[in-house]
Order: structure tokens, then C-alpha cells, then sequence
């Protein structure tokens, strides 16, 4: 095989990739018009940079149901419930895990919308996504991705992209090292309306680790 029709598999694959969507979870969709979907739903993953379509949410009322779509604009939260298998004292037990999604912008020009994870609520949100990235010249899915990372039962941790996000604005990536300023001092720049965290911040009380810890500390005290 030839580089050229390699180069152009990959890419191809590549494509196919960025567009995996994650399977059908049984889910409850509140539009904006006030009317309630109960059935199955399923958000697509899109990559960090190259979407060549817009995301969308897929809906349907049971396996038999037709298909529709969904913008996000159109929908005002998404709650997944999932069902899952935990290992507990050697024996697999049977548990559910419940999961709010809601639309935001991506971009400051307010031009992109897509569905994000509440992790934490409250006047200062700490949400998350999963989206497709570029490692040594291929587009590979997020942590776990075989596994539908934005469903299984987990943690933070399920999400490539752990953001903080205030009322109006554009969510703010905080889990992804940064070349040209530390974890500590992007974070004191970001909470500077709160000396009491920015004192934690600096004196190392908090890390990046500490994500939903500190987001939980500015909603109950710098408020």
C-alpha cells in the first residue's frame, strides 16, 4: 500500500471516529417550549477541533421509535439514567447512576453551541465533555471511550475537558496543563473576586485535582 491511499484511509477513519456516538441511554429531554420527551437518547461525540457538523441531540421513544433531532438550542437539560454493573466484595451489583447534560456555548461569539456534564451545581458550575483528540497525528476518542466515557459510572475523571462556567459566559477548561502559566495561577487569576480561595489557591491547599472542591468552596463562601 502506497503512502497516499494510506494517508487518505486514515483519514477517512479519522472522520469516522470524531463522529462516534455514544450508545442509546434511557433519558428524560426538556425542551425550551416546555414539553417533556421520556425515551432514549444519545449525544454524539465530536472532536477538540475539526467538526464538519454541528452537534445535535438523537431521540427516539424506544428501540422501534423513529429518530428525531435535536439542537441545543431547542433544549433547555438532558437527564441520562444509567444503569451499570459494580463489582462490590466480589459480586457484581446492580446500580443506577443519574446524569444532567444542558446546552452552552463553546466560543465566545456565542456561534457554537454543545452539551456538557454538571459535575457540580450552583452559581459557579463545574461541568465536563469528552471530545475526540489528536495524539501523534491521529484523531483518537477520550479516556475510555470504548466504554461510552460520558455514561459509565464514574467520576470527573470520565471527562476530557473539566470546565468551570458562570451565567452568560463561555465554559473555562481548567483540567489540561497549560505551557505558559501553572494550574495555580490561572486559577487565582480566574477567582480573584475571592481572597479566601485565591489564599488556598497559593498556599497549594488546593490543586487541580481538587476541581469539585473548589467550585463547591467559592459556591458556599464567596458568594
Amino acid at each position: 500500500m502506497n503512502k497516499q491511499i494510506f494517508f487518505l484511509l486514515a483519514f477517512l477513519l479519522c472522520l469516522n471516529l470524531s463522529f462516534a456516538q455514544y450508545g442509546w441511554t434511557d433519558a428524560e429531554v426538556y425542551l425550551k417550549n416546555g414539553k417533556t420527551l421520556v425515551g432514549e437518547a444519545k449525544i454524539p461525540m465530536m472532536s477538540a477541533a475539526l467538526n464538519l457538523k454541528k452537534e445535535q441531540l438523537k431521540y427516539r421513544k424506544d428501540k422501534k421509535g423513529k429518530k428525531s433531532k435535536y439542537k441545543p438550542q431547542e433544549i433547555d437539560s438532558i437527564v441520562f439514567t444509567i444503569h451499570y454493573t459494580e463489582r462490590v466484595n466480589k459480586k457484581k451489583v446492580e446500580k443506577t447512576r443519574i446524569e444532567t447534560y444542558i446546552p452552552v456555548f463553546l466560543n465566545k461569539k456565542k456561534t457554537k453551541q454543545g452539551f456538557v456534564e454538571v459535575l457540580v451545581e450552583g452559581k459557579l458550575r463545574l461541568v465536563g465533555r469528552t471530545v475526540m483528540v489528536q495524539s501523534g497525528g491521529m484523531w483518537v476518542p477520550g479516556p475510555g471511550v470504548n466504554a461510552a466515557p460520558v455514561y459509565q459510572p464514574g467520576f470527573m475523571g470520565s471527562h476530557n475537558q473539566v470546565m468551570f462556567l458562570r451565567e452568560g459566559e463561555k465554559p473555562v477548561v481548567f483540567n489540561q496543563a497549560n505551557i505558559l502559566k501553572s494550574f495555580r495561577k490561572r486559577a487565582m487569576e480566574y477567582f480573584e473576586d475571592c481572597p479566601s480561595l485565591r489564599s488556598k489557591l497559593d498556599n497549594k491547599e488546593f490543586k487541580m485535582k481538587d476541581l469539585q472542591e473548589i467550585v463547591k468552596y467559592y459556591n458556599s463562601n464567596c458568594l
